[in-house]
């Protein structure tokens, strides 16, 4: 699935997400600014670098819309262990995005940071390493050296 990630004007506060699924159906939303890189896109980096296909761009690849999977992903409501994925997914976004603000932790805090988040959201920890984090933060990273420099009307576009 091809997922587009344009920066929007600077008056609006909003960015847009689009995925483009291979049988050519599309969904697009807007991306409410918050912090450094947009919600979405730290989602799109954990769930890419991790290989989980149970969270947000899964279930948009499936043909979930982006505004069915957003209310699902941050809504009240859950699933049972079918969700499980998606609320580690975002326990896991949840730590990264508060590294963004104050800076990376060391292996055993980010650990307990995570440990708290799942906890919150009824969700097992995720069996992760300090290497996997490590790759995901590099890949944050990266993402952001690309993104920050983008006019308004301009995207990213990557793969899921």
């Amino acid at each position: 699935m091809l997922v587009r990630f344009t920066k929007g004007p600077v008056a609006v506060q909003a960015d847009a997400l689009t995925c483009v699924r291979p049988d050519g159906s599309t969904t697009t939303s807007h991306m409410p600014r918050q912090g450094i890189l947009p919600h979405e896109a730290v989602h799109f980096v954990v769930e890419s670098v991790l290989g989980w296909r149970n969270a947000l761009f899964g279930a948009l690849s499936r043909g979930v819309s982006l505004e069915t999977a957003t209310a699902k992903l941050h809504g009240r409501q859950v699933e049972g262990s079918k969700d499980t994925q998606r609320r580690q997914t975002e326990a896991l976004v949840e730590c990264l995005e508060a590294e963004q603000w104050g800076g990376a932790n060391d292996p055993v805090t980010f650990a307990e940071m995570l440990v708290l988040a799942c906890r919150r959201r009824g969700a097992p920890t995720p069996d992760v390493t300090p290497e996997e984090i490590d790759l995901v933060r590099v890949k944050l990273r990266e993402f952001g050296a690309a993104w920050r420099p983008l006019l308004p009307g301009s995207w990213i576009e990557r793969t899921f």
